[in-house]
């Protein structure tokens, strides 16, 4: 629920800016981030759980 909260477009918009971080869009950088995180928490559920 929250990764749909992350990905929202209001939220998506604040970081869409011309600005590159790191050679990179920012808003590239928010998605990808907020996937990994969301692959992270997922895996800490599944492994605590899953014993």
């Amino acid at each position: 629920m929250l990764l749909l909260l992350a990905l929202n477009l209001p939220l998506l918009l604040l970081f869409d800016s011309s600005k590159p971080l790191l050679g990179l869009p920012i808003i590239y950088i928010y998605i990808f981030s907020a996937w990994l995180f969301s692959i992270g928490i997922t895996f800490l559920i599944i492994k605590k759980y899953y014993e």
